[in-house]
């Protein structure tokens, strides 16, 4: 299954300018996810939830005992130790439930003092995709939208307690004592068992952990009656097409499947057809761009005549994926708008493209000239399409969900699979497989 594309690419941010285009639609992006299955943010298996909630709670301990130190030095540090018991475990293999591979180091114990540092760990870590998903857990009270407003709750205090499972380290310590001694001065106590099988992001989670998750899922914590009925929905129709597919789960089909109400079911199908949109218009320019890798000394292509042959027949593709989206009759108005500047597929339609980029390319005296980040390689291009909280490359877990679907759907499935023990098998085997291929 080919997998769309709906969020950031890239682990690490780079130093140079990023060869990124928006399109600027970053909040019709951003609104279609959200329609999908409300309130999970980047969240796609369990332990992430659990070492967010988890660095809440210690950051608040340590504070009461008159540390100063944020929840996001909390869990950046955390989430570091934990993915360095990850790679202790698996031979430094890579892994999609670890980040960091090639900064952190591959032994010691860090002092809190160094983890807890920016550069430390890697520049995007887990946390900064799943936070925001606590509150409609029930994980988190959310002073407002900001992670370092966040404040524990009991739920996440007892979602710990199963994640930790009675895990003891040190001195008879639950995993929250260690952490927070820890956080003020103590070791860590690195090859402990208690705290390797509490921290290491490639365990399953203990049976009662997934059964409080599910649980969280379900009830919708801060969301309203609305979204919650429909990430409840979309729970369900995840848990059935992993046993069975039919015809009615098909992007194109107009009823679409019997778990999802009709509304629900438009925003799913209208998000699928807008990026096939977006697709095609990144294809167009990618065409300009490498049209004009090849002008040698000329690096304008002038719109005010006939159009480069190839260019016109990817405006024509372009044209008829906006139609398509325009004939669903969705009511989001940025989404109409990019489509209408889409659907005649001529001059104007890529005058209207080259203004949304402005990055890779841009419109000047009413041609096609490169932006501050091109380079003439548009195979190597990261398309940034405007939702950072997406993590890419997920799709080979998910074997039956229709093509295009949002991100949110793909995570929740994986997120099922993970409640009832699926997951991290599925994962090992693949990365065992890769590596007999390679070898």
């Amino acid at each position: 299954m080919t997998e769309r594309l709906w969020g950031l690419l890239g682990p690490e941010k780079l130093a140079t300018t990023r060869r990124t285009r928006t399109l600027d639609l970053g909040r019709v992006v951003r609104r279609f996810n959200e329609r999908a299955v409300p309130g999970t943010g980047g969240l796609w298996f369990g332990r992430q939830a659990y070492l967010t909630a988890l660095s809440v709670v210690v950051a608040e301990r340590v504070t009461v005992r008159g540390q100063r130190c944020s929840n996001i030095e909390m869990a950046n540090a955390i989430e570091a130790v934990a993915c360095m018991i990850g790679y202790a475990s698996n031979g430094r293999a890579a892994d999609p439930r670890l980040r960091g591979r090639n900064k952190l180091p591959a032994g010691g114990a860090p002092s809190f003092a160094v983890a807890r540092q920016r550069g430390f760990h890697v520049a995007q870590p887990m946390r900064m995709s799943t936070a925001q998903a606590l509150p409609s857990l029930g994980l988190a009270h959310a002073a407002g939208s900001r992670f370092n407003a966040f404040s524990s709750s009991d739920a996440a205090v007892a979602f710990i307690d199963a994640c930790a499972d009675g895990a003891k380290v040190g001195r008879n310590n639950s995993v929250v004592e260690h952490l927070e001694f820890w956080a003020d001065g103590s070791g860590l106590s690195l090859g402990s068992g208690g705290l390797r099988a509490a921290l290491d992001p490639t365990r399953p989670l203990p049976v009662s952990a997934c059964k409080l998750l599910q649980r969280a899922l379900e009830e919708g914590g801060s969301l309203d009656p609305a979204d919650r009925a429909r990430r409840q929905n979309a729970w369900r129709w995840v848990a059935r097409l992993q046993q069975s597919a039919s015809a009615a789960d098909r992007i194109d089909h107009h009823a679409g499947p019997a778990e999802l109400d009709a509304d629900h079911w438009h925003d799913v199908r209208a998000g699928a057809y807008l990026f096939r949109v977006r697709d095609a218009a990144n294809a167009v320019l990618d065409c300009v761009e490498g049209i004009l890798a090849t002008r040698q000394g000329k690096t304008r292509l002038p719109l005010d005549g006939p159009l480069h042959q190839d260019v016109a027949v990817h405006l024509a593709q372009l044209a008829g994926h906006a139609r398509a989206f325009l004939a669903l009759g969705h009511g989001d108005d940025e989404a109409n708008r990019f489509s209408r500047e889409c659907e005649a597929g001529d001059a104007d339609t890529l005058r209207a493209l080259l203004r949304r980029d402005d990055h890779v390319l841009r419109l000047l005296d009413d041609g096609a000239q490169p932006g501050p980040a091109y380079t003439g390689h548009p195979p190597t291009l990261s398309q940034d399409n405007g939702d950072p909280q997406e993590e890419t490359g997920l799709g080979a877990y998910v074997t039956s969900l229709p093509d295009g679907c949002s991100y949110r759907l793909r995570n929740l499935y994986l997120l099922h699979m993970d409640v009832h023990g699926l997951l991290g098998p599925k994962i090992d085997a693949s990365r065992v497989a890769g590596a007999g291929a390679s070898a």
